[in-house]
């Protein structure tokens, strides 16, 4: 009798075996909402971890890296959080905004203010960022000159400067000296 070799788990999203679940998972056969009822209620950490790196929904994405018990299941949902954020799947803009809103990751705001595909979302992480550093970065180096004066404007203003001063004839030049003429 010919018997044949012992192959893998066949792909079985609602197994008992946790393999035959991440093999599913890995074929991309499995749902949206399958994939988040995985992120957020399956026992096993690495179908969590499966889960979270194909999932398009940045909401339970950031539930599960804010309050996931395992570290590993945390950094693959904070990977793909920061990478459908800054727009590396057809997410809407209007989510990744929202989104943004409400994250309270300076790192993953920093990501975005770097590496965002569109300048409107780049430019809502630059009003979000305080460090210094990477506003000068962005300052130098965005691709967009709108974005980069945005971040020079948020720079020397964090500096107490005044950007433009030629730009408000109405203001003194210093603002610790009044003007001269009243």
């Amino acid at each position: 009798m010919f018997r044949r070799p012992r192959s893998r788990p066949r792909p079985d999203v609602h197994a008992a075996d946790p393999a035959r679940r991440r093999a599913a998972i890995s074929t991309g056969a499995v749902g949206q909402n399958t994939l988040r009822r995985l992120v957020a209620r399956d026992p096993d950490v690495d179908v969590r971890e499966a889960a979270a790196r194909r999932l398009h929904d940045l909401v339970v994405l950031r539930q599960a890296l804010e309050g996931d018990n395992d570290e590993r299941v945390r950094e693959s949902a904070r990977a793909r959080y920061r990478q459908l954020l800054a727009g590396g799947d057809t997410l809407d803009l209007r989510y990744r905004r929202a989104a943004l809103t409400a994250c309270p990751d300076a790192q993953i705001i920093a990501h975005v203010a770097r590496s965002a595909r569109e300048p409107l979302l780049r430019a809502d992480a630059v009003d979000r960022v305080a460090d210094r550093s990477l506003l000068a970065e962005v300052a130098a180096h965005d691709a967009d000159p709108a974005i980069r004066a945005r971040a020079s404007h948020r720079l020397a203003a964090a500096d107490g400067a005044d950007p433009n001063p030629s730009d408000r004839p109405d203001q003194p030049d210093r603002p610790d000296q009044p003007d001269s003429e009243t």
